[in-house]
């Protein structure tokens, strides 16, 4: 018996964490202008994508990309009270933040996203949030064909403009073919 209630207890207590963390990892949808994600739909949200953050619920994945998104903050949960009075710290870090996020969709109409998850989580996907746009704009700048030293170097990604100016400016110096002279 002894060794049954041992191996029954260490199972449990191994998978027991498990569940508690995993399910302190999820987000709960509490409100925006987003109507295709049912409200209070708990899922997780993830910024691993490196051209949308994606939130996961049921079946479905809701995408925005990173270069729609405008902004976003943080607000703190409210604290559970005894009595609605007093207090109480929440235990095991179950301390909950909303994340808003606000956005422009490709037709320009402005809309947002609220979550409510774990304080730890909240700050993680607000910095990953921060790092992802980051690199998408350092991304589209460097796609940009225009170099300040393109006009001071010739270089291979610039011939073709470096040789149409050189054939205008030894247009502009050919000096005009002699004609004919009248004399007084």
């Amino acid at each position: 018996m002894s060794i049954r209630q041992f191996l029954i207890s260490t199972v449990a207590f191994a998978i027991l964490p498990t569940a508690i963390l995993r399910a302190a990892d999820t987000a709960e949808y509490v409100g925006g202008s987003v109507k295709s994600i049912p409200m209070n739909s708990i899922g997780f949200l993830s910024a691993d994508d490196e051209k949308t953050l994606q939130f996961g619920y049921g079946k479905s994945t809701y995408r925005l990309p990173y270069e729609q998104i405008t902004g976003n903050e943080i607000t703190k949960g409210e604290m559970h009270h005894v009595m609605k009075k007093i207090p109480l710290p929440s235990l095991l870090g179950r301390n909950k933040e909303t994340l808003t996020i606000s956005y422009k969709d490709a037709a320009g109409v402005t809309g947002t996203l609220s979550f409510e998850l774990a304080a730890r989580l909240a700050t993680a996907t607000q910095d990953a949030i921060a790092d992802q746009r980051a690199a998408v704009q350092a991304a589209a700048a460097s796609k940009s064909n225009e170099w300040w030293g393109d006009k001071y170097w010739k270089t291979l990604r610039n011939k073709d403009t470096w040789d149409t100016e050189s054939a205008t400016t030894a247009a502009k110096q050919v000096p005009p073919a002699p004609g004919p002279t009248t004399k007084n």
